[in-house]
């Protein structure tokens, strides 16, 4: 969230905001995380992205200025491991075959994920764990108070991140999402 308006200016307030509400997101993100189709306990404290689209609809986050595209956008992001690596690979996305084949010959070729038994290339995550979510908590609700921000002309006075977070929070996922209730029993 390092590339959000004023970081590190709200890192504290938003730091405290989520501390306080901690038990509750947690519950919130196990709720959703835990479906029936989970098959190891390891898939069970993961969000796949239908987990996700499911905790999005019943809260109801879509707005018409903040569509499930750009929410789907803000999953990627908060699941890319290393942000440099995932800006180069969208650098790199943006050239054309003739300057993709210089970059690799320079780089020595392609690098491959590795992990498979086959040798082949590792299946890239996929899901979202804990802190991952809360990231993504934290870039919706800048982007859900400020959907103009960074347009050109954009006059709309801008809404700090720790105050559209206790807004997304208080006013939207907290009394509508559901909760993992399996230790009440």
């Amino acid at each position: 969230i390092m590339d959000l308006h004023h970081f590190p200016l709200w890192e504290q307030e938003v730091h405290d905001l989520l501390q306080a509400h901690f038990a509750e997101l947690s519950s919130c993100f196990l709720g959703y995380a835990r479906s029936i189709s989970e098959t190891s306990a390891e898939d069970a404290l993961e969000m796949s992205m239908s987990e996700f689209k499911d905790f999005v609809t019943d809260c109801g986050l879509i707005t018409k200025s903040c569509s499930f595209e750009l929410m789907t956008n803000t999953f990627v992001k908060a699941n890319a491991t290393n942000t440099a690596d995932v800006r180069a690979q969208h650098a790199d996305s943006r050239k054309n075959a003739a300057g993709k084949t210089e970059a690799q010959k320079a780089l020595g070729g392609a690098k491959k994920v590795s992990g498979t038994n086959a040798g082949g290339e590792a299946k890239k995550d996929q899901e979202l764990v804990l802190y991952e979510f809360l990231a993504m908590l934290v870039r919706i609700s800048f982007w859900r108070a400020n959907p103009t921000f960074g347009n050109f002309g954009d006059k709309a006075e801008l809404v700090p991140v720790p105050q559209a977070l206790s807004e997304v929070l208080n006013e939207i996922i907290l009394p509508k999402a559901k909760r993992e209730t399996s230790g009440q029993f």
